[in-house]
């Protein structure tokens, strides 16, 4: 036994007793052979010192693992408060609870809400789809469904304003510092569990427009779509059915609704014209 292993403050005041830890071996000539340890007194108590050590080892193993497990779960958090691309910054503050609701259908929706947040929560993986008026609070619940399923700290969450997003990337074009590309946002997208794709068709234009999306639209969106075919997308839009597979090539769409769950507005007026709260 090589004393020099065990930390200074027990060599230093050590007391060895005559009795022997058996549990250790090693291989010689391939034939497994006890290598007694001399066992020490610490604290009054009769341990083996070899025992001990590897107890120490497991522990302290045990809190790095916990260290780096902590560290991880915070990254995976700010995923969604440091990557999100918002074209409105106070829909960082939404929330279930602050959903105000003033007619049977937006208490359906809400009520809608809670179930996909607990069906998501159980692990269960489908798209969904935000549907119909302007300023319904459809954004507004999308991010109330990412910021309950964040709060776990298991999974990454990403919150992406389509026409900001486009913006970025195009600006990108003429910056060629600019971190922003079309690759960087496909891979982020890509990555994350969870993602919210807001206001779908808002960079084609007006709302009654059938103006078919552009190649560099269709290829971005895509890409992602094709990616997360086994995760979770959850996209708002103030489009028709009939106009997302006019606007979009079908098998876009196809992947946007793949096993979908539905919310959809035809009665809730615009919130953010009556200045009601959410």
């Amino acid at each position: 036994m090589d004393h020099l292993k065990l930390p200074k403050r027990l060599r230093n005041n050590m007391t060895w007793t005559s009795k022997y830890c058996e549990l250790h071996t090693y291989i010689k000539d391939g034939v497994e052979h006890v290598k007694p340890v001399q066992k020490i007194l610490i604290n009054g108590n009769e341990v083996c010192p070899r025992c001990q050590t590897e107890k120490w080892n497991k522990n302290l193993q045990g809190e790095v693992q916990q260290y780096y497990d902590d560290l991880l779960a915070k990254h995976k958090q700010n995923v969604l408060f440091t990557k999100s691309i918002l074209n409105d910054k106070t829909i960082t503050n939404a929330s279930i609870d602050l959903y105000i609701t003033d007619n049977q259908e937006e208490r359906q929706n809400k009520d809608l809400c809670l179930e996909i947040m607990d069906c998501l929560k159980e692990g269960q993986v489908f798209n969904v789809l935000i549907q119909g008026n302007p300023g319904a609070g459809k954004s507004h619940l999308a991010y109330s469904i990412l910021r309950e399923l964040n709060q776990s700290g298991k999974v990454s969450c990403l919150f992406i304003d389509i026409d900001q997003m486009l913006r970025h990337i195009r600006s990108s074009f003429n910056y060629k510092d600019s971190h922003y590309t079309e690759g960087y946002f496909i891979k982020l997208l890509s990555s994350v569990d969870f993602l919210v794709l807001d206001d779908l068709g808002a960079e084609t234009g007006a709302i009654e427009t059938y103006k078919s999306a552009t190649d560099f639209v269709q290829r971005i969106l895509y890409a992602v779509t094709n990616a997360r075919q086994d995760k979770v997308t959850i996209s708002t839009t103030n489009l028709s059915s009939e106009q997302l597979f006019s606007i979009y090539d079908k098998k876009l769409v196809s992947r946007l609704l793949r096993n979908p769950k539905f919310i959809l507005f035809k009665e809730t007026r615009d919130k953010r014209i009556t200045g009601l709260p959410f």
